[in-house]
């Protein structure tokens, strides 16, 4: 018993240790990766005609500052198709008004006659769209005036189906939104860097700001209008095809993040809850067929939901040991060198990010708290995805009216 119980005590406290160093390693590889085959890059693709998809449901209040940006992309040849899944509000006048404003004929709104959710939405645009490659983005999300430069500077293969890349947190009025802005710097952009780096491919593509081969998502019969996360879906759908997902860093899109704790965690659980069902969709496969790397990023997913219920058993023991001894201590050393990686972490991801993420003073003072912050966000939502999936778990997707903070 004293075995098990030092062998779920030492998980516990060193699993947050061992995956900070698999992401600063992995992390600092990547750039490394990049550089070196910088210059061998060849770009077919350069050029090729790109649409811009964009869905949208009751979106009237944030969609004219995206259109905008819109306007300013810098590459020549692309379109833009706004879908609009029987929105509720004025979303359709307001795009209509200012379509009829613009002498660019680059855009068009396909209103659709019902409401089918946003996957669905999607599939449904598509059918209009002969464009090869699709970059798939929100209707509250700002797209960088070189994102499809960067995203097709990934596109070295006819396998690569996906590229993904980086959203920037631009709503940082509250605390809650500057913890987001490191979170997304220095954690999710790591571990994202990792994966490339040491796993072969991505997790999942953010569906904020991807590019896809239009050839592929036909192969996948496109997105599942039943995934509760039809980005997490995909990306192992493709995969399961055998085709390639990629990860562009310098492809950049400034996004609106909850500023309220209870829209945070509504998201983060929706984002675990869409693991889970992807997981428990591809295990067999991964396990039994699928390559190494895909296999490590499975694993990875089991492995944090797991530590989940370790600490929640660790702590449960401290705590009957501290009553019973009367005595309430913490384990320094590995607190000192938990806190150490995430400062190097953070120190990291800014020298990567190279001021992408336009940090200001007022965001740092948020460091001593955004890797406690991380950590616990994680826990959490790892518990209650798992009760939802077991007692509540309805396979449906819809669209969320999320939190956004301005």
């Amino acid at each position: 018993m004293t075995v098990m119980s030092n062998i779920l005590q030492f998980y516990t406290a060193h699993y947050p240790i061992i995956m900070s160093l698999v992401w600063l390693i992995g992390a600092g590889l990547s750039s490394f990766k990049w550089q070196s085959n910088g210059h061998q890059i060849t770009r077919p693709t350069h050029g090729v005609k790109v649409t811009i998809l964009l869905a949208m449901f009751n979106e009237e209040n944030t969609i004219l500052e995206t259109l905008t940006a819109l306007t300013k992309i810098q590459y020549a040849n692309y379109d833009v198709v706004i879908v609009d899944d029987k929105s509720t509000d004025h979303s359709v006048a307001v795009v209509s008004q200012w379509l009829a404003k613009q002498s660019s004929t680059k855009f068009r709104l396909i209103p659709l006659s019902q409401n089918i959710g946003k996957a669905q939405a999607l599939n449904e645009a598509i059918k209009h769209i002969d464009a090869p490659f699709i970059l798939a983005t929100d209707a509250d999300a700002l797209l960088a005036p070189d994102v499809i430069d960067q995203l097709l500077r990934q596109v070295t293969s006819d396998r690569v189906a996906a590229v993904t890349g980086k959203p920037v947190v631009r709503n940082r009025t509250t605390l809650l939104g500057r913890l987001q802005t490191l979170e997304y710097l220095g954690i999710i952009d790591r571990i994202k860097r990792a994966q490339a780096s040491l796993y072969g491919g991505i997790m999942t593509v953010a569906g904020v700001v991807v590019l896809y081969r239009r050839e592929a998502l036909l192969a996948v019969n496109g997105f599942d209008r039943q995934a509760i996360t039809e980005d997490i879906d995909i990306t192992w759908r493709l995969r399961k095809q055998h085709w390639q997902i990629r990860y562009a860093a310098d492809a950049l899109v400034y996004i609106l993040v909850p500023e309220t704790v209870k829209g945070y965690f509504k998201q983060r659980v929706r984002w675990s809850v869409g693991g889970i069902e992807v997981f428990l969709k591809n295990k067999a496969w991964v396990l039994g067929k699928g390559y190494l790397h895909q296999k490590l990023l499975l694993l990875d997913m089991f492995f944090s939901h797991i530590w989940a219920w370790f600490v929640i058993m660790t702590l449960g023991q401290y705590v009957v040991q501290a009553v019973a001894n009367q005595t309430f201590s913490l384990p320094g050393g590995v607190l000192f060198l938990y806190t150490v990686l995430f400062f190097v972490m953070f120190l990291q991801g800014m020298i990567q990010d190279k001021h992408q993420s336009q940090v200001e003073i007022q965001d740092l003072f948020t460091i001593p708290f955004y890797s406690l912050f991380y950590w616990l966000t994680a826990l959490v939502a790892a518990l209650v995805s798992q009760f939802q999936v077991v007692f509540f778990y309805q396979q449906k997707g819809s669209w969320e009216s999320p939190d956004r903070g301005r």
